[in-house]
């Protein structure tokens, strides 16, 4: 599959793919705020995640409840609904996502998908914004994959929630004016998914209890040192 943030990118003088963020979904369907960083029409379109930094890709993870052909006129157009510990993602399928179309077509839920998409917003009929991932790449994946994602997703949230104002002060900054708050409260939903990993009744996961337990008490204390207020909710 394409490259996650766990990879490193490399290529100075010809840019490279950008590095995919491992993101869960209540981060992600809060993504509403796209921008670019040149004019080139070309240019590669971000969302701004309210931890406070850019992406242009997410690598995600979930389990598939539902698969559904919403397209008119004989064009295939799959729309499918996948769960993680925090929310859902909606992946959209078509003509131009073709090997991606082909391998979701096979999906019978409930099965765990990993997913490398690009995040697009769209406006509903009653104005409100929404997020999408158009898939790059798909692949059904097992528990012990999934959960392992659970983990890595929870460590790059606390990361992004820790150090987004110094490593990206541009974006942080711009994240906090469009969303109205610093993304501190996102340490609680990584100690949320870290507390479902442990509640699991599935003992698949190559992660040990303790390892697991020590990232959880991580996520609570810097959820205790922030403001990490939920959100204010908008109607979806």
């Amino acid at each position: 599959m394409a490259t996650s943030d766990s990879q490193s990118q490399q290529g100075a003088t010809v840019p490279d793919r950008e590095v995919a963020k491992l993101v869960f979904a209540a981060e992600v369907n809060e993504a509403t705020y796209t921008f670019k960083t040149s004019q080139d029409e070309r240019a590669p379109v971000y969302v701004a995640l309210p931890t406070g930094v850019r992406a242009n890709r997410v690598c995600v993870m979930g389990t598939v409840t539902d698969v559904e052909d919403v397209g008119a006129d004989d064009q295939e157009y799959l729309r499918v609904r996948v769960v993680d510990p925090t929310g859902t993602f909606w992946v959209y399928a078509g003509q131009y996502q073709h090997e991606a179309l082909k391998k979701l077509k096979k999906i019978q839920p409930p099965e765990f998908l990993a997913v490398i998409g690009k995040p697009r917003t769209y406006k509903t009929d009653d104005g409100a914004i929404n997020v999408s991932l158009v898939p790059e790449d798909v692949g059904v994946v097992d528990i012990s994959t999934r959960d392992i994602w659970v983990f890595e997703a929870a460590r790059r949230t606390l990361e992004r929630v820790e150090s987004a104002r110094e490593t990206s002060p541009k974006v942080a900054a711009l994240a906090r004016e469009q969303y109205g708050h610093d993304g501190s409260y996102f340490a609680h939903v990584a100690a949320f998914a870290l507390q479902n990993l442990l509640d699991g009744d599935e003992s698949a996961t190559e992660l040990d209890a303790k390892t697991i337990e020590e990232r959880l008490e991580e996520a609570e204390a810097k959820g205790d040192d922030v403001d990490g207020e939920k959100p204010e909710e908008e109607s979806r």
